[in-house]
């Protein structure tokens, strides 16, 4: 069965995660993914950690599979020239270097718009191609910070903190694969390639839209409210007599049900605490309430009764548990790929489910310009051609240690 991007080729120039992960996601469905990288050195995250040797750290490897790899130098005229063989059977070309460095190269959108009309170019950026803050450099803590979502994070009263994940990051490559999607439609359909513009600073933003009407409005500042919610109550983690447990009602139903599951059934007619406005106004009140309830009994305990009654319940996973979790096993989002040169390292897996086109890992993330000499040959080089670019510098020939 052909996947849903079969036929369709991304030339990959991002490093980190953004982009690393949105071309990944675009492998999987069958795209033929070409990462460009530097000679000796490559992407940056290859050298991030040690798990694995040789340039390949669990970083690297973890956001980078369903691709292959050609080390090409870009600012040589040999180096542009391979791009532009690319370019010529490429469908989406994806960067995320700061704004202005493509146009150094002389592979700006525009000239590229002119020589290759179809194609969908692709930016990705901290915050944006133009503005006060569009060529300051930035990573996900940065723009995490600046775009509020940590100033919403951590417990009352102290710093904020950052979301554990690289949120602004992970956020930033969902948008990329949906608008990708969105513009390979639009070509499909009208027959015009367009340039896409990604900025994280947008994604956190957007994770805002349940705070900002309101705040338009009152002009109350959302602070950090530890594992709660600033507007529902109760919708946090509290300690039982052995270990935590979430709980969030997000109804009244889910209030009821747990005010019988605690054996406090008066508490959802306590006109303190009759409604969820009630119970954000009196959150201190019923959260010392609860807090103390929920210590009487263990984890395990408070878990039957709450899921007898439908009441939304978890216990917090740690990564160990995550790959004990059934349901994401039965998801397929912790899958095992063979690399060549690591063995079977565990990945995680696409979790866009495509019925008639599901998504398949392809090859495992690429040792630094592993595929260079397939594509040149690809591209029409010859044996000669290809040692002389080599030679040359203008490429590097794979497999390839970083470390060397």
């Amino acid at each position: 069965m052909k996947g849903a991007l079969d036929g369709v080729r991304v030339l990959d120039l991002t490093h980190f995660v953004a982009g690393p992960w949105a071309t990944s996601l675009l492998g999987d469905f069958g795209a033929d993914v070409i990462k460009i990288e530097r000679p000796g050195a490559g992407d940056g995250s290859r050298q991030l950690d040690d798990v694995f040797p040789q340039g390949m750290s669990s970083y690297f490897v973890g956001l980078n599979r369903s691709k292959r790899s050609l080390c090409v130098d870009l600012h040589t005229l040999a180096g542009q020239e391979i791009v532009h063989r690319l370019l010529e059977k490429t469908d989406v070309l994806v960067v995320n270097f700061r704004p202005g460095v493509m146009e150094r190269l002389g592979l700006g959108h525009q000239s590229l718009a002119e020589r290759y009309p179809r194609l969908v170019t692709v930016s990705i950026t901290a915050f944006g191609s133009e503005g006060p803050l569009a060529g300051a450099p930035a990573m996900d803590i940065i723009v995490q910070a600046l775009g509020g979502v940590m100033g919403l994070t951590g417990e009352r009263s102290r710093m904020p903190v950052k979301v554990g994940a690289p949120i602004a990051d992970f956020v930033g490559a969902y948008m990329a694969f949906a608008a990708i999607s969105l513009a390979l439609y639009v070509r499909e359909t009208q027959g015009i390639g367009q340039h896409v513009e990604i900025n994280l600073l947008d994604g956190q933003v957007s994770l805002l839209a349940n705070f900002m009407a309101g705040y338009a409005v009152t002009r109350q500042p959302e602070g950090p409210q530890g594992s709660g919610h600033p507007q529902i109550v109760p919708y946090q983690v509290f300690e039982t007599a052995d270990r935590p447990i979430v709980i969030g009602c997000l109804t009244e139903k889910f209030w009821r049900g747990f005010c019988d599951a605690i054996g406090q059934p008066k508490l959802a007619a306590d006109v303190r605490f009759r409604t969820n406005i009630d119970r954000v106004q009196n959150r201190d009140t019923l959260t010392a309430l609860l807090s103390h309830v929920l210590r009487e009994r263990g984890y395990a305990e408070w878990i039957t009764a709450l899921e007898a009654r439908g009441v939304p319940c978890a216990g917090v996973s740690s990564l160990g548990t995550l790959m004990q979790n059934g349901q994401v096993a039965r998801n397929g989002m912790l899958q095992r790929i063979r690399h060549p040169a690591l063995g079977d390292v565990t990945v995680v897996g696409n979790p866009l489910h495509l019925g008639a086109t599901p998504p398949r890992l392809g090859h495992p993330a690429p040792r630094l310009g592993e595929h260079t000499s397939e594509i040149l040959r690809e591209l029409g080089y010859d044996e000669t051609a290809v040692a002389a670019l080599a030679e040359s510098g203008a490429c590097a020939l794979a497999p390839i240690s970083t470390n060397d």
